[in-house]
């Protein structure tokens, strides 16, 4: 087990190839770059329970694990923050929390979740705010193709912000019985960008609440499952 504690300082973490290599991140500070490479099987950047965390304005997070029953747990604080987490495998789970209780610098405005995983069986969850009131102009980007099956994707943004600024959520996904759960609440704008290609998939968007919304839906194949409800 690696626990690592960081403020103000770019940092590599490298893994190498055999199981169970778990990594905690405690970083405090503005302006920290922190990549992380994790290859083999049962891999954890934090845990359940134990999440990983970066607490600061314009931190830059890259994550990449190839491998399967890899695990990503990490909570985000603090403006112009971007995380890109890239997992190469199947049974992953992957768990990103954006300005919920708990951090220290402030809001949340302007930041960036990018999640890539072209494997089968994963779980892939973002929550965004948790009533905070201090988080705006969040952009969260999913993409599971070359026919990735049976994901769960759930995204979950429910700030109180009242600024009208963006709250986007834009997600592509390839392949069959996946199942997508898109809720935004709270005010500010809400859109919602979905793009399926797949059989026998469930997908749901709920958004309320906003300024204005926009909701775009583009689904491919047979027997699967829309669902759509927008109110004011």
């Amino acid at each position: 087990m690696t626990r690592i504690a960081l403020a103000f300082m770019s940092l590599l973490i490298s893994s190498p190839a055999w199981a169970d290599n778990l990594i905690y991140i405690d970083q405090v500070g503005s302006s920290a770059t922190i990549t992380i490479d994790q290859d083999g099987s049962g891999n954890s950047v934090g845990a359940s329970g134990d999440d990983s965390k970066s607490d600061g304005a314009s931190t830059i997070l890259d994550i990449d694990q190839v491998g399967s029953s890899n695990a990503l747990d990490y909570d985000v604080y603090g403006d112009n923050a971007s995380v890109t987490a890239t997992t190469n495998g199947n049974s992953s789970d992957i768990d990103i929390q954006v300005g919920t209780t708990g951090g220290t610098n402030g809001g949340s405005d302007d930041v960036t979740i990018s999640i890539t995983n072209p494997g089968n069986t994963n779980t892939v969850g973002v929550n965004v705010g948790a009533t905070e009131s201090l988080v705006d102009d969040v952009n969260v980007d999913i993409d599971l193709t070359s026919g990735s099956g049976s994901n769960t994707i759930t995204v979950t943004e429910d700030s109180t912000a009242t600024s009208i600024l963006d709250k986007t959520t834009d997600i592509d996904i390839d392949g069959s019985t996946n199942t997508v759960t898109v809720t935004h609440s709270g005010a500010s704008q809400h859109d919602t960008l979905l793009n399926h290609t797949g059989s026998s998939s469930t997908l749901s968007i709920t958004q309320s609440g906003a300024e204005a919304s926009t909701v775009d839906v583009n689904t491919n194949g047979s027997t699967s499952s829309v669902t759509i409800n927008v109110s004011d």
